[in-house]
């Protein structure tokens, strides 16, 4: 069994490589233009890089952007329901339908008053 699973590890690494070689001779080989004029492929390789360097980077944003408004929604939705909130049923369809759009506007005019109201008081100092 062992020997059998380190024959088609190396067949593969010997398969890769020679993937890689023959990419690489066959990118050397190759006439690459761009607007009609020809352009060294490894110029051109390492130009779009950066472009891909620069899309994964955004896609990675806004992913995690993704990740924090569902929740950012999932918490306010959550927040109507445990809590004692005027239009409780109102506010819960409003978030469920509109989506991080309705669970902004619901915290801005309900929850950001909710927890004012029920804060803890200040200590104050005096002299």
């Amino acid at each position: 069994m062992l020997k059998t699973i380190t024959k088609s590890a190396m067949f593969s690494s010997l398969v890769l490589g020679l993937v890689s070689v023959t990419n690489q001779v066959a990118l050397a080989a190759a006439r690459c233009t761009v607007n009609g004029q020809e352009v060294d492929c490894a110029e051109l390789g390492n130009k779009v890089k950066g472009f891909l360097g620069w899309g994964i980077g955004g896609f990675l944003v806004i992913f995690a952007l993704g990740i924090w408004a569902t929740v950012f929604w999932i918490m306010m939705i959550v927040h109507a329901a445990k809590h004692d909130v005027e239009n409780k049923a109102m506010w819960i369809i409003l978030m469920v339908f509109t989506g991080i759009v309705g669970a902004l506007i619901y915290y801005f005019v309900v929850k950001r008053k909710f927890s004012k109201q029920f804060a803890p008081p200040t200590p104050t100092i005096t002299r």
